[in-house]
């Protein structure tokens, strides 16, 4: 039996309980070392799930874990993966990357130099409906991209901001620019943005954006709204608020949503698709469903799936294979160059081109 991929967790907060309850039921791989500076935390991990535990990140990168999974501040997601590089460890890193586009370049030249493996935990890439909706785009049944649509209608609690959802540890680096990067478009919108660029192959040439602080006692962004104009010239629209009191109407549902000129895709599950043309059963990718021509459908993309497992057992795969994650440090990067590029824009109300100087 092959020996299973050893993660060392570097932060035992609320992410990495998601992380750890996803590693215990895969086949691949298991926890092999818990650090926290707070010692309760390491100490909890060590209980639940059995690894030794320290509050020190070099005794960690001493032990013989074959990678790390880093979940914690956003700031201290480059100082770790470079140390973990150095340590010859292979790195998943929370998204996103890190704060600043240098950072994210240093941890991609250490991963590189140091011949180890750096992805970023962009686990929504791994929801039953996207590869769906990725095959559907990269065969035309929407034909050329117009536009895209996300959208995040948030309403985080005060108590998020010193302790996340769950309350797990206690802390305020949310609430600072400089600890978190920024509000709801670094801490959420990464997701849609690194998904929508995955499934369409769209790259950003010039970002617009406006944002605020309205109702959060915090100094980063509640609100924000952003237009993308992509390399192709399709056009992209960004509406993301994490104070909006009530969320959603009860039913009501708002899905990233890829506009084409032969119809519509809306990144849901079950998916929904509209398309001019259809095409019979199979014809697409072998077991692809009938696609009816000019009327709304339903595609039904199969149970739920543990996406933070699929994502990790990928990166295993990919390891012990010797080939490039699936997920690079590239992608994070890419992500969050627009993101960074929306926070100048709205800085000084103008848009921004990329790649930013």
């Amino acid at each position: 039996m092959n020996k299973k991929f050893s993660f060392g967790f570097i932060g035992c907060g609320e992410i990495a309980v998601s992380a750890a309850e996803a590693i215990a039921k895969s086949e691949l791989a298991e926890i092999g070392y818990a650090m926290d500076v707070v010692e309760a935390l390491a100490q909890d991990f060590q209980e639940k799930y059995g690894p030794p535990a320290t509050t020190r990140v070099d005794e960690l990168l001493a032990s013989d874990v074959d990678g790390v999974y880093i979940a914690t501040p956003h700031h201290l997601h480059a100082p770790l993966a470079i140390r973990a590089a150095r340590a010859k460890k292979h790195i998943i890193v929370e998204k996103p990357i890190a704060t600043t586009l240098k950072d994210a370049d240093e941890m991609i030249a250490a991963a590189r130099k140091n011949g180890v493996a750096l992805s970023v935990a962009f686990l929504i890439r791994y929801r039953e409906d996207i590869p769906y909706a990725k095959r559907l785009v990269a065969a035309g049944l929407i034909g050329e991209i117009m536009g895209t649509r996300v959208t995040y209608i948030g309403d985080k609690k005060p108590s998020y901001w010193t302790g996340g959802f769950s309350g797990r540890a206690k802390t305020d680096w949310r609430k600072s620019r400089q600890t978190a990067g920024g509000g709801v478009l670094i801490m959420n919108m990464v997701h849609n943005i690194d998904t929508m660029r995955y499934v369409t192959g769209l790259e950003a040439a010039r970002v617009y954006a406006e944002y605020g602080t309205f109702i959060t006692p915090v100094e980063v962004e509640d609100f924000l709204t952003a237009t993308i104009r992509y390399h192709t010239g399709a056009i992209g629209s960004i509406f993301a608020g994490s104070a909006f009191s009530g969320r959603l109407d009860q039913g009501e549902r708002h899905p990233d949503r890829i506009l084409g000129k032969e119809g519509q895709i809306l990144l849901s599950s079950p998916l929904r698709l509209f398309s001019k043309k259809g095409a019979p059963a199979g014809s697409l990718w072998e077991g692809s469903p009938e696609i009816e021509s000019e009327k709304w459908q339903e595609i039904d993309t199969g149970p739920k799936v543990d996406c933070r497992q699929l994502m990790m057992e990928d990166f295993v795969r990919a390891v012990k294979a010797g080939k490039e994650p699936p997920i690079t440090g590239e992608d994070g990067r890419a992500a969050l160059e627009i993101i960074l590029a929306a926070y100048t824009s709205g800085e000084k109300h103008q848009p921004v081109s990329l790649p930013l100087r």
